[in-house]
C-alpha cells in the first residue's frame, strides 16, 4: 500500500516582532520568510527538532523587514538558496549580497523541490513584488497569505482547494481606530495595500473559503489593533454562519505555533499535545 503524501508546518514567529513558517512535505523543508533574526531563527527550529541546515530553501513574501530581515545572514550561514520576486529582489538590495544560491519565481509561476511544489499568487500590499504562496505535495495544500490589503477573485481562486491556510488577521477596526498609531499609519493600514482585519478574514472564511480547507491559522495579529480572542471569535462566528463543523482554527501568537499536519479529507487539527492558541 502507497504512503499517503505528508505536508506539515510550524510558525516559528508571527506579527512584526517577525514572521517565519517552516513547512516539511516532499522529502524537503522551506523555510516561508526570514523575519526573525538568525539566532532566534537557529533557536525556533532547533524546539521544533530542525536543524537549520537541514533546510532546503529560503522562501520570501515580500521585502518587509518583519519578513526578511534574518534571511541573507541565515541562508549565509547555513548555505541554502533564496527564493522571491524580481521586485522583492531588488527592493530588499540582495543583488548586493553574497549569498550561496537564488531563485526567481512570479506571481503565477512554480517552484519544485523534491515533490514539494510552490506557487506564488499575487497580493495587493505596499511592497515591490509581494505575493501569497500555496505549497502542495501530491493532492495536499497549504495556503500562505500574510500582509495584504484585501483578498480578491485571485487569491480566493488559488485557496480554493487548500486542505490548510495561515492568513493574517491583523486587526480590529475599533481598536485600530482608537489606538496609538498616528493617523497617516491608520489609513495605511486600512487602504487597499494594507492588512486583512478580523472582518475581512471572517468574510472570506464565510463565502469565499473552499470546502476542502479544514484548518486555518490566523496570523499576523497585532499587538496593539488586535486581541487574540477578538480574531478567534470573529473566525468562529463566520464558520457558524457558513454551517462548517468540520473547520478547526488556530492563532499564531509572536512566539509562533506548534506543529500541524495538513490532510485531504476529514478534519485536520494540530499534532498531538498543541493546545489551541488564544
Amino acid at each position: 500500500m502507497s504512503r499517503r503524501p505528508r505536508l506539515r508546518f510550524r510558525v516559528l514567529g508571527s506579527g512584526s516582532t517577525g514572521n517565519a513558517t517552516i513547512v516539511e512535505g516532499g522529502g524537503v523543508r522551506v523555510l516561508v520568510d526570514a523575519g526573525l533574526g538568525p539566532r532566534q531563527l537557529r533557536e525556533r527550529l532547533a524546539s521544533a527538532d530542525v536543524d537549520p541546515a537541514s533546510v532546503d530553501l529560503v522562501l520570501l513574501s515580500h521585502e518587509h523587514g518583519d519578513h526578511a530581515r534574518g534571511a541573507t545572514a541565515f541562508v549565509a550561514k547555513w548555505g541554502m538558496p533564496l527564493a522571491s520576486t524580481r521586485g522583492t529582489w531588488q527592493a530588499a538590495g540582495f543583488g548586493a549580497e553574497e549569498l550561496p544560491g537564488y531563485e526567481t519565481i512570479e506571481p503565477g509561476g512554480e517552484l519544485r523541490l523534491g515533490g514539494l511544489v510552490v506557487r506564488a499568487v499575487a497580493v495587493p500590499h505596499d511592497a515591490a513584488g509581494p505575493v501569497a504562496f500555496v505549497l502542495s505535495v501530491g493532492g495536499v495544500s497549504l495556503g500562505h497569505a500574510t500582509d495584504l490589503g484585501h483578498l480578491g477573485p485571485r487569491l480566493a481562486q488559488a485557496f480554493r482547494g487548500c486542505h490548510a491556510l495561515l492568513l493574517e488577521s491583523n486587526y480590529d477596526p475599533a481598536m485600530l481606530r482608537d489606538g496609538p498609531y498616528p493617523w497617516a499609519l491608520k489609513e495605511r493600514i486600512l487602504g487597499p495595500l494594507g492588512h486583512l482585519s478580523n472582518g475581512d478574514v471572517g468574510r472570506y472564511i464565510e463565502r469565499g473559503m473552499g470546502e476542502d480547507c479544514r484548518h486555518v491559522v490566523l496570523a499576523h495579529l497585532s499587538q496593539k489593533n488586535n486581541h487574540p480572542e477578538l480574531a478567534l471569535l470573529e473566525a468562529e462566528e463566520a464558520l457558524r454562519r457558513r454551517g462548517s463543523c468540520g473547520v478547526s482554527l488556530t492563532v499564531a501568537t509572536a512566539e509562533g505555533a506548534g506543529w500541524f499536519t495538513v490532510r485531504a479529507g476529514g478534519e485536520n487539527r494540530p499534532e498531538a499535545g498543541q493546545l489551541r492558541l488564544f
